[in-house]
């Protein structure tokens, strides 16, 4: 590349970087509610050549719960395919705790609704997107729809919906129920000085009501909207398994769900940055809330495609059956095998090793077989069996 061409590239980014950090809302700090003396805000950006209304989709910040804010917006290239895009505050947990922070995400869905006329919004074509922290709230406000216990009285507008038409879910937390001792290992969840534990107001192994309770995993039902779920393999902060959770609850239902892991990523950046990333999420917001017929739904390659079997909970221990058959074209020992792995694939316990009889059998795994690596802890596993005359492989949830 040449001098000029290098110049003109570099003047390119630049104005490419100036614009993003000079971009700002055309209605900004627009308060949706006030709870208890604290102001709640908005910022709106209208899209570009928006004549009739338009389809807005809500972004919620990350931050662990304690930190973040609405400048921290994301999705705006979105405004250049006609989607409005709404960034919202919420109380963090210095203010509040669950289910505060949901109920001002509700309270701002109906403050949209409540306003769609002055701000041409099109009041059933909302979507919310966000990440980590506000990943687990965007898919909370996706999953628990018009769920009373959660939909509090903040703001009012109790006339109107707080429903969403579709979710995007980048690496947010949806089973407090199992995240508690997860790996990685140097992240901590359980402790009431944790992210989660501040969340909910109290150590996460001692508080299984309030667990169940801010779990978007919890609410999981078939009127529930598309979800795009995004989750990078090598997540230092939020486990890969808790997505895989999610997206495991969808296909249980036979959901209009979308996983895609991003191998190798970490908690956000990398690939999550890419040109190709923002086009699965524009495709994914086009597709739900234009209803425009000339974007598929994605297909994902064979190498993402995980397994449907929901997994089968299990506390502190379960029963895994099978049967050998005893047929007379078939030898009455055979070699078999039953391992179990992890969602990364590694071979985390061995059950079975030997030659086996026709018959049926049962195999208790717990805990104690994982006792062996620090490493393995609570979460989504895998069994495999293998015989040469049939082989399955099954998921499971494994809560120490």
């Amino acid at each position: 590349m040449n001098t000029y061409k290098l110049i003109v590239t570099a003047l390119f980014l630049f104005a490419a970087i100036l614009s993003a950090q000079t971009l700002k809302p055309n209605f900004a700090n627009v308060e949706y509610a006030a709870v208890n003396g604290i102001s709640l805000t908005l910022d709106i950006y209208l899209p570009q050549q928006a004549a009739n209304p338009f389809p807005i989709v809500v972004w919620i910040h990350g931050g662990g719960w304690q930190a973040g804010s609405k400048e921290s917006v994301n999705g705006t290239w979105l405004l250049q395919k006609g989607f409005g895009i709404v960034s919202i505050n919420y109380r963090l947990t210095d203010k509040a705790i669950h289910p505060g922070q949901i109920n001002d995400c509700k309270a701002a869905i109906r403050w949209l609704r409540a306003n769609a006329t002055k701000y041409n919004f099109d009041p059933d074509k909302i979507g919310v997107f966000g990440s980590s922290a506000g990943g687990h709230l965007a898919a909370l406000v996706g999953s628990s729809g018009d769920v009373q216990e959660l939909e509090g009285i903040v703001g009012g507008n109790l006339n109107f919906s707080s429903r969403v038409q579709a979710v995007c879910d980048w690496y947010g937390p949806a089973n407090f129920m199992t995240i508690c001792g997860t790996v990685p290992p140097t992240s901590n969840h359980c402790d009431a000085a944790s992210p989660e534990g501040k969340l909910i107001g109290g150590d996460l192994r001692t508080n299984p009501e309030k667990c169940k309770s801010v779990s978007p995993i919890s609410y999981v039902s078939k009127d529930d909207p598309p979800f795009l779920i995004m989750h990078g393999t090598a997540d230092g902060t939020v486990p890969f398994a808790q997505s895989v959770e999610l997206d495991s609850a969808y296909r249980s239902i036979i959901h209009d769900v979308t996983f895609i892991p991003q191998p190798g990523a970490g908690h956000g950046g990398g690939s999550f940055g890419a040109d190709s990333t923002k086009k699965r999420i524009t495709d994914f917001f086009t597709r739900v809330l234009m209803k425009t017929t000339s974007v598929d739904k994605e297909t994902l390659p064979a190498a993402f495609q995980l397994l449907q079997n929901y997994p089968n909970p299990f506390n502190p221990e379960t029963t895994i059956n099978f049967t050998i058959p005893n047929v007379e074209t078939t030898r009455r020992v055979v070699f078999t095998t039953l391992k179990v792995y992890d969602v990364l694939g590694r071979e985390v316990a061995t059950l079975v090793d030997e030659y086996k009889q026709a018959g049926d059998y049962k195999v208790t795994f717990n805990a104690r077989h994982l006792e062996r690596s620090r490493e393995i802890q609570s979460g989504i596993y895998f069994y495999r069996l293998i015989t040469p005359l049939y082989s399955i492989t099954k998921k499971m949830l494994l809560i120490k």
